[in-house]
């Protein structure tokens, strides 16, 4: 029986948006430092600054965590003793965007650079795709793409987009999700900027872990998989203590 790391991540790099349209350049994340914190660097995407790379394990050299050396990402994974890893992102936390083209672009980009990393590692780095969901239309058709080009999930943040997950603005994609028997993986995370915002300073449990847990919730609750009984869903990185309290 094969061992599955269920839950590991990539580090976004400028190689991440190099898979843009020649249309959607324009979108790319910047590399920007700031002379407060000499040294450190971050993203700019769409006009906003994001922290880059606080997900980084020490233990791991940078060409093996970004995916710069497979094969490097391969040994280590042999010397751990596992088989396959799905892939997460790092940057995607969090919401990126309010505007729908640029959210597209960033999802298309980082999903091409996922297949390629899937293609050149023995099918043993599987991956999570991410959805542009703030327009459904796009959603759906990069779903398809995935499906076609090795996903073995859709990753999705709680909250996303300021919503719940059954709200009926997803339903299309649990329609879709159900009939390419993709299960949707709900990461340790929050897709509303207000959410991240007041929980800014806090450890992570309330920003990233209690959205997900409330997101379980709000599934069993309405009743969603009577709805959609072929759909799948995962809850990633929160552990399981608190199933049977939610």
């Amino acid at each position: 029986m094969p061992t599955i790391d269920s839950d590991a991540h990539v580090i976004e790099t400028e190689r991440t948006w190099e898979f843009m349209d020649e249309s959607e350049t324009q979108f790319k994340p910047v590399t920007v430092t700031s002379s407060s914190a000499p040294g450190k660097q971050f993203w700019m995407v769409d006009g906003k600054i994001f922290n880059r790379g606080t997900n980084i394990g020490k233990d791991t050299s940078d060409a093996s965590r970004e995916m710069k050396d497979i094969e490097a990402r391969l040994k280590h994974m042999d010397e751990l003793g596992v088989d396959i890893q799905v892939l997460y992102p790092s940057l995607f936390l969090r919401p990126l965007t309010i505007r729908p083209e640029v959210e597209r672009a960033l999802c298309r980009s980082y999903n091409r650079w996922l297949t390629d990393i899937y293609r050149k590692g023995e099918k043993r780095l599987q991956w999570a795709a991410i959805l542009p969901l703030l327009n459904m239309d796009y959603a759906l058709a990069e779903a398809r793409w995935a499906k076609d080009n090795g996903a073995c999930a859709l990753f999705t943040r709680a909250i996303p987009e300021n919503r719940v997950l059954t709200d009926s603005h997803f339903f299309p994609l649990y329609e879709e999700a159900s009939r390419l028997n993709l299960p949707i993986c709900v990461h340790s995370s929050a897709g509303s900027f207000e959410w991240n915002q007041v929980f800014e300073q806090e450890t992570g449990f309330g920003k990233f872990k209690l959205p997900v847990v409330s997101s379980f919730h709000s599934i069993v609750y309405d009743g969603l998989m009577e709805r959609f009984p072929k759909l799948k869903f995962g809850f990633i990185e929160v552990s399981a203590q608190w199933i049977p309290y939610a």
